[in-house]
């Protein structure tokens, strides 16, 4: 008998999957339609300008999910901070949790005059969406509402599902981190899917089992109390610029390995068994190069692309301001500048340790006559991820029967901060992933998202809360 019920139940089980997979599969207008209007949304969370747009996107994203029967609520956290999103459906007190995890804001869209259409007005050209946040997050995050949408209207999925999106992902913000650790016991879960990743450069879906960390910092450059004239004034007077240009040089060696102090004390190389899936050879590398449209890659000798992308760490300056940079003519000594840095941080290295180094060291490269400030603009430590367990096994399945390729196991070049919030606050086995297709142009210029990897990517997510609930069952 218990053996004729079990049966029952799969079959049940596997009857509301296809019915849910039929529902997706007809919805396909209605989700894209749904991606566009969310997509029109300037969600950019470092522009103060855009502060109402960025809770106008949390409280489109909750008016959805409550359409669809789930409780949500948009939580103000930190005073002054972005909203955090939460959205919980619980169908069977004995089913297993699965927290989505993903964010609404987005970047700034600069440069401008380098997008072929405007950036907040979502053009569909060649299978392919283009608009800023398309693939960094918001077509990941409605590839999983939709998900949701299908199985609710299948008679439920077999797992309970708890969203978890935040509007401060871009600038590293305390809200979502801080909510996290405050309220763990509330938000236990089974498993927790960080799904703000992407395929691979190879074209390969991926299960993230290491981020890279992050620090950013704002060096500022000051020197005569004022602009001056170089003429009147040059041969004598300090030039913040010349001094922040030199300095953001010896950042650097002409190799590309970086030359703070202690800055590759920590870092250690991955295991081999770490690297089982890597493409440790030169195809690697050439995608990357094809994607990035650039002439050679740069990198550490002694080490493949890949090792480069996910297994050292890096610094790259971001941006300068100084000076005058209008068109024409103005010979100007200017009074202070700016530089944005940014360092990508691997296993082992402690942000805090790197930017006493850092300071230490522009300190030891600066003249006499220009005083240099490090100030910090945001940090996150790095994070490796088991790929080893049920939810992986089930997820990697998931992208095998919807796109036809198993996931590979492999690290991201990319930081999440609030993934070690989830991983040390909850405790629940974790998979890191995402649907955008290499070269999605996430940050920069004409960012655009395949409309076959977000629909098929909703049918993934179909696969996978049917996949874990059936295990747990």
């Amino acid at each position: 008998m218990r053996t004729t019920r079990g049966r029952v139940l799969v079959e049940s089980r596997l009857m509301s999957l296809e019915r849910a997979l039929e529902l997706a599969r007809g919805g396909r207008a209605a989700a894209e339609s749904e991606l566009l209007e969310e997509l029109r949304i300037p969600s950019v969370s470092t522009l103060p300008e855009h502060r109402a747009d960025v809770r106008r996107n949390a409280e489109w994203l909750a008016e959805r999910f409550r359409s669809l029967g789930l409780e949500a609520a948009v939580i103000d956290v930190v005073e002054g901070g972005h909203s955090v999103l939460r959205a919980d459906w619980c169908g069977d007190g004995r089913a297993p949790w699965l927290t989505i995890y993903g964010h609404y804001d987005v970047q700034p869209p600069d440069p401008l005059e380098e997008w072929r259409t405007p950036p907040f007005e979502p053009v569909v050209r060649e299978g392919f969406v283009y608009a800023r946040g398309c693939s960094d997050n918001k077509g990941n995050h409605l590839a999983a509402l939709q998900a949701a949408r299908y199985a609710l209207a299948a008679g439920g999925p077999p797992v309970n599902l708890r969203f978890l999106l935040e509007g401060e992902e871009e600038i590293t913000g305390p809200s979502l981190p801080g909510y996290v650790r405050e309220h763990a016991t509330a938000l236990a879960t089974d498993f927790v899917l960080i799904w703000d990743g992407s395929f691979a450069a190879d074209g390969r879906p991926q299960l993230v089992t290491g981020l890279r960390g992050l620090l950013y910092v704002e060096l500022e450059a000051s020197g005569p109390a004022l602009d001056l004239h170089s003429g009147a004034f040059g041969g004598n007077a300090p030039n913040p610029l010349n001094t922040l240009a030199r300095i953001l040089g010896e950042l650097k060696d002409r190799e590309g390995r970086v030359t703070v102090p202690g800055f590759y004390d920590a870092v250690r190389t991955p295991d081999p068994a770490q690297m089982a899936d890597w493409d440790l050879g030169p195809a690697y590398g050439e995608s990357l190069r094809r994607i990035m449209g650039a002439r050679a890659l740069e990198g550490e000798p002694g080490y493949s692309p890949a090792e480069r992308n996910w297994a050292r760490p890096t610094l790259d300056v971001n941006g300068i301001v100084g000076g005058f940079t209008g068109e024409g003519k103005k010979t100007v000594i200017p009074a202070r500048c700016r530089a944005k840095v940014s360092m990508r941080l691997v296993p082992e290295q402690d942000p805090e340790a790197i930017l006493a180094a850092l300071r230490a060291y522009v300190a030891e490269l600066t003249t006499p006559g220009v005083e240099i400030s490090v100030r910090l603009l945001g940090a996150a430590r790095p994070v490796l991820v088991d790929a080893d367990h049920a939810g992986a096994r089930a997820l990697s399945a998931a992208y095998e029967a919807a796109f036809g390729r198993p996931a590979a196991r492999l690290r991201t070049g990319g930081t999440i901060p609030v993934a070690l919030d989830f991983q040390e606050a909850l405790g629940a086995p974790m998979m890191i992933s995402g649907l955008p297709q290499p070269g999605a142009g996430a940050h920069g210029p004409n960012e655009h998202l395949s409309l076959d990897h977000f629909h098929r990517g909703t049918e993934a997510l179909l696969h996978l809360m049917w996949s874990l609930g059936q295990r747990a069952g």
